[in-house]
């Protein structure tokens, strides 16, 4: 998620409609904190990744894996 999380983001917040102040409130975060990722700095997080990871999912962005294919490559 790192390599590309700059342009998700913000493909997101358009997708969305929403400012980057929205975005923050919605994740919840900081302004500062979107704009760093928007401008290419890592996310760091668990809760904010996974929060981010919903929304992306919500919005149809990125790839994503079924919790059921995921467990069946690590067998």
């Amino acid at each position: 998620m790192e390599a590309n999380v700059s342009k998700e983001v913000r493909q997101l917040r358009v997708l969305k409609n929403w400012t980057q102040s929205e975005l923050a409130r919605e994740i919840p975060v900081s302004l500062p904190t979107v704009q760093r990722w928007e401008s290419g700095r890592p996310v760091r997080g668990l809760a904010v990744k996974q929060m981010l990871g919903r929304l992306f999912e919500e919005a149809g962005i990125g790839e994503t894996v079924a919790p059921s294919e995921a467990e069946g490559e690590r067998t």
